[in-house]
């Protein structure tokens, strides 16, 4: 009976755009297109769909072969359907060495390379600097006095002033990242950081494709200096880099106007999680990414169908299959800087990402990005129809939208929500709800149907500015339900063999209280975990069924 209401919702979406931008649909035609494509693009076959695979390759060829039946042309590069990009998809390390004084230390025994080092050989004097910080503000300089520091090897402490207290005054001045940056910028040919004390936290050992180096080969040992400190130094480190090339799918709906609607949807996925990104605690098991995202490239090619067949030509529409969002909005970042079309003459971008899931109790649809521009205040609820539309300002966030919204075009962004087979080999295609797609898809009609021609107005959002947001290198393990609305974190789902699931948490939990930290919102959950590092074991405490339950959690 439910998706009986929702096609009769569908043809009354469809039917109350004007007669002249009316594209003929039914509910039953629209949901068997999306199953289509959705089967296809989440076939074994595909294999996931990882960026720069052989199953890339076949998806992007499938969504071109569907552009071209539409009469659609090419967007890409040259006058091409792609938009290639190149990436580092591994990295690993390579031969090291370090001596002190002339003692060869032993590599994981006594000494290991910083994630953030960059390849290099060096020989020379050590000068030390303390904890390595400059703060202005607090009145604190370890470099002041310090002369002819060019060419030396810096000997730098772990931590800070404060101790180990990522929220302390010099939480933001103590990484090894920041102090790396500053050493350079003061002359350093290399940087070796030590502890003081054993109680001195280590930095978190591993590489992976997305560490950024900090331009400087970069060693920490892994026990106290029990002596004086050494004079001269002399070290290697090596990192070798593989890179991948990915592929964007662009296609144009050219109808002569002044301005422009991207629609996007990215058509990568996990491959079998080898790359990160999987929470599936098995291996190699292919990730056919159902609902992330062939149901959002499903709902691309069929806008892009709907929008051809109609008589709407108040815009051109450009239709972009991204690959790399899975690594990092990689397509997607790469495109804003490098368009095949004039940004300027963008109005607007119609992302989306996960809207195979509607529920069709509570039709709940997640409607991010409406702070970018005033006008999406007059339309998001006035043409929800039967939808409840749950609605977030901010212009950022982890998919595709982010991308244009950095480069100031207005953005919303459609997501029906998290599962608990988000990022798992059970995020499969008759898991979806396809006419609840369709009702999505004709919401989006009825926006855009209701678009003024000029370009839309861009507005910044108040929490467009991420940088404070502080690092974590622990983890529960959970899903957050991102549709609650109450004090807390409720919990989705939880990955076995995590701290969490280890600790006893399930699907329905709110975590009100980590340690000493109140969790009253994701925030508050982001800063309670960036005080815990590996190995810890702290107080969790739950809601559940109304009553408090206390866990134990070790990170």
């Amino acid at each position: 009976m439910k998706k009986i209401l929702l096609g009769l919702a569908l043809v009354c979406g469809l039917q109350s755009l004007s007669a002249q931008e009316q594209p003929s649909e039914d509910i039953a035609a629209t949901s068997d297109r999306l199953r289509y494509h959705v089967f296809y693009l989440a076939d074994d076959s595909l294999e996931g769909r990882l960026t720069g695979s052989a199953g890339e390759a076949g998806a992007a060829r499938y969504i071109i072969h569907t552009f071209e039946e539409l009469g659609l042309k090419p967007a890409g590069d040259k006058g091409n359907w792609t938009q290639a990009f190149t990436f580092t998809s591994r990295q690993d390390f390579g031969d090291s060495r370090l001596e002190l004084d002339g003692k060869k230390l032993k590599y994981q025994t006594d000494y290991a390379v910083l994630s953030a080092s960059a390849s290099g050989e060096v020989k020379g004097k050590l000068v030390e600097v303390s904890f390595g910080i400059q703060n202005s503000t607090l009145g604190h300089d370890d470099y002041a006095g310090k002369k002819d520091l060019s060419g030396k090897i810096f000997l730098v402490r772990l931590g800070s002033p404060d101790g180990n207290n990522p929220h302390g005054k010099f939480g933001a001045d103590a990484t090894p990242e920041v102090k790396i940056a500053l050493a350079k910028k003061m002359g350093a040919s290399a940087v070796i950081f030590y502890p003081a004390t054993a109680d001195d936290i280590l930095p978190a050992d591993g590489l992976d494709r997305r560490t950024q180096s900090g331009g400087l080969p970069a060693i920490y040992l892994k026990k106290p200096l029990t002596a004086k400190f050494p004079k001269q130094a002399s070290l290697k480190t090596t990192i070798f880099k593989t890179t991948t090339t990915g592929h964007n799918v662009a296609a144009l709906l050219h109808n002569d106007a002044p301005y422009t609607v991207v629609i996007g949807a990215h058509y990568d996925h996990l491959g079998d999680g080898s790359l990160g990104g999987s929470l599936f605690t098995g291996k190699g098991a292919i990730h056919n990414g159902a609902d992330d995202n062939a149901s959002g490239t499903a709902g691309l090619l069929e806008l892009a169908r709907l929008l051809k067949e109609s008589n709407n030509r108040q815009f051109n529409y450009l239709f972009i299959a991204f690959s790399g969002e899975e690594l990092g909005l990689l397509g997607s970042a790469y495109f804003a800087k490098n368009a095949t079309v004039t940004l300027d003459q963008v109005s607007c971008m119609l992302n989306m990402d996960m809207i195979g899931r509607l529920d069709s109790n509570t039709l709940q649809l997640g409607v991010h990005g409406t702070g970018t521009s005033p006008f999406w205040k007059e339309v998001v609820e006035a043409q929800a129809g039967p939808l409840n539309i749950k609605t977030t300002e901010s212009g950022t966030g982890s998919s595709d939208h982010t991308s244009f919204y950095l480069q100031n075009i207005p953005v919303l962004h459609f997501f029906t929500g998290t599962h608990r087979d988000y990022h798992k080999p059970e995020d499969d295609a008759e898991k979806l709800n396809y006419a609840g797609e369709a009702e999505v898809l004709a919401y989006m009609l009825r926006i855009i149907g209701q678009l003024p021609t000029e370009k839309l107005v861009f507005a910044k959002t108040a929490d467009a500015d991420n940088r404070n947001t502080p690092r974590f290198k622990v983890t529960l393990g959970i899903m957050p339900d991102y549709f609650y609305e109450g004090k807390g974190i409720k919990v989705d789902g939880v990955t076995e063999g995590k701290p969490g699931a280890k600790a006893g948490m399930q699907a329905g939990d709110i975590v009100i209280r980590l340690g000493d930290y109140p969790v009253s919102d994701m925030t508050g959950y982001m800063n309670a975990l960036a005080a815990f590092e590996k190995g810890k074991t702290t107080r969790l405490v739950v809601e559940r069924n109304g009553k408090e339950i206390e866990l134990e959690v070790t990170f």
